[in-house]
Formats: structure tokens, sequence, C-alpha cells
């Protein structure tokens, strides 16, 4: 791996829908034996940044990894961010940019296509991700943004087609070939993807964004009904929005009452995830992963000296987080609270076999 600034450096774009799986194959690309000197970009939403905490142990905002790549939190302006990484004593050899779930991606790549940029970088790719199992069922404005994801890839991925029918898996290939007939379609599951096929793949057409329409879209945090905010009345001219909610406790779950949890979850929360403490098991941080109706629980690194908490940050459709209803579905779902109403469940069986019920 050469110390010498070789320029202009490529760059890929990681886009798609929430919960299409962008970090996990970015866990797959970080720490697999490519020979780079990557720097990625998170670039998430919420008060608390889970996925630049999913892909490394963050310290601060930047953390380096042991083979010499480096992960970077986006906290105000990625222009900034970029160009402070490309004037490092060893700049990065390639960077990736993860996207949001929501964020449009020809926006992205049209910043990097600044004149004054090019001599520095070249953006060599979008690669846009799709959850195989989730594309169809969006709805609306929704399925319109997933589309405008997709219309402007050089590289799309399916993921997770483990979890659909060969049918099903034919609609979704059929529709991705109706947006973009051209599209290298890249199928896997756990975002496992060659790198030879996902790096370096060759410089993004720009008049791909030609008459690109962007979608506008806005995130919002989610807040109670008897609190207002002066930014409400911006809601009914946006085209999408979202909202989110972050969540904590100190508390512990069980295995099972996460699982209650996430059965219980509205129809219109399409992502959440997070560190989630688990009493059965209290040295060892526990990851959860929820997309719609699918949750996933994995075993993590050891909390050491930090002390055990739970944190999760929840993604949905606009007007489909209820914070007070989220609020005492995740404290009921705490094992305290799962303990007091197993014990009840059993005083009352017991009351009854007693009055001869």
């Amino acid at each position: 791996m050469s110390d010498k600034p070789r320029f202009p450096i490529p760059l890929t774009i990681l886009t798609g829908f929430l919960g299409a799986g962008k970090t996990t194959l970015l866990n797959h690309i970080l720490h697999s034996n490519h020979g780079l000197r990557i720097a990625v970009l998170v670039n998430d939403f919420g008060a608390v940044n889970i996925d630049s905490q999913l892909v490394v142990g963050v310290e601060g905002e930047t953390v380096s990894l042991s083979n010499g790549c480096i992960c970077c939190t986006i906290r105000d302006d990625l222009l900034s961010e970029t160009v402070r990484l490309i004037q490092r004593p060893q700049p990065p050899e390639y960077i990736i940019v993860e996207t949001s779930g929501v964020s449009e991606p020809a926006t992205v790549a049209m910043t990097f296509m600044l004149p004054e940029l090019q001599e520095f970088l070249i953006v060599d790719s979008i690669l846009t991700l799709i959850d195989a199992e989730q594309l169809l069922s969006l709805e609306d404005e929704y399925q319109k943004l997933a589309r405008h994801q997709i219309v402007v890839a050089d590289m799309v991925v399916l993921n997770k087609v483990d979890c659909v029918t060969s049918d099903e898996l034919d609609e979704v290939r059929d529709y991705v070939h109706d947006v973009i007939p051209d599209a290298r379609i890249l199928e896997t599951t756990f975002g496992r993807v060659p790198l030879e096929l996902v790096l370096g793949v060759g410089r993004y057409a720009p008049e791909q964004l030609a008459g690109h329409e962007s979608a506008d879209v806005h995130v919002h945090e989610a807040h109670d009904e008897h609190e207002h905010h002066d930014d409400d009345h911006h809601d009914h001219n946006h085209s999408l929005v979202f909202n989110t909610w972050n969540w904590a406790s100190d508390q512990p779950f069980t295995i099972d009452s996460v699982q209650s949890l996430v059965d219980k979850l509205p129809r219109t929360i399409y992502r959440a995830k997070g560190f989630v403490y688990i009493r059965d098991y209290p040295d060892s941080r526990f990851i959860l992963q929820i997309v719609g109706r699918r949750g996933s629980l994995l075993i993590g690194e050891p909390w050491g000296d930090q002390k055990p908490s739970s944190q999760l940050v929840v993604i949905g459709s606009a007007g489909g987080i209820e914070p007070e209803v989220l609020t005492r579905l995740f404290n009921s779902a705490l094992a305290s609270q799962t303990d007091k109403s197993r014990t009840q469940r059993i005083i009352e069986a017991i009351e009854m076999e007693r009055s001869g019920y």
C-alpha cells in the first residue's frame, strides 16, 4: 500500500432505501483484504449515529482501522469533510460515501462533480442496494424515492435474495430492468459482494444525471403531540417526509421481550436499529436490526468499562411515529415490566383455579 498521494481519488456513493443493508455491505468492504486505504463517510440522521458505531468503535468523529482505513462521521457539510480527507498527509486511495436511507444520490453525485474537484476526485460509481423483500411493497412517495435511487445507479445490488421466492425475485429483477434496462445487477445475501465488482468498476457517466428530477426529501425528529415546533408548518410543502425517533434506557430487555417488541411495532415503522442490553447476557452488547416486520438480534462486543444500556433509532413514515405510544411500547418490553406481567398472569391463574374456574 503506497503512501504517496494518487489523484484523482475514485469515489463510490453507496445508496439504497431504509434497511437495504448498506452498513452490512460497508462492513464487508472495510473488513476484506482489498489492500486499499479506504476512507468511509457515513451520513446518518438522528441524535444517535448508530451507523458509525456499527462500522467500528467510534472515537470522536474519526476512527482509524488497523488495515489503514478510516471512518468519518459527516456532521455538517459533506463537501468540507471530503476536502479535509483529501488534504490529509496520507490521503485515502479510495472514498466511499454511505448516504442515509432517504437520501437522493443524484444530488450527492453532482456535489462531487464540481469543476474545482475534478483534479482530486472521480465519481467511480453509484452503488444502489435493494432489499429484495421490501422493494415492491413500498407505496406512493416511498416507492418513488426508491425508484429515484435506482434510476441514477450504475451498479445495483439485490440484497436479501434468500428472503423471497424465485417468482418474487423475478419480479424485482423485472422492475429494476424496467427502470434502468442496462443495469448491472448483483444478487447476494448479507451484503457479501465480490469487491472486484464493486470497487473501481469504472468512472461514473455524468449523463446519467441529465434531466433527472431530484426527489424532495426531508427528515424530521418526531415530537410529542403537545409540543409545538416552528418548522411543523413546512411539512405540507414536502413531497416526502420521514420521521425519526430515539429511545434509550439503562434497564435490560430479555430476548423474548425484544421479539415481542418487534412483533408489536406499528406498520408505519420502516427501520429500527441500535444497541440492546439483554439481562441474560449482561457482559455483551447486542445489535438489534429491524426492517419492516423482521428483526435480528446479534451478539456484539463486550461492554467493557461502558455502562450497559440500550440505544435505538426508529425511522418511520411521515406521521407514522407517535413518540408517546412508542415510549409506552418500548418501556413495557423492559425485563422489569415483562416480569411484572408474568407474575400478574400467574396470580390471576391461581385465583381462577381457587374460585373453581
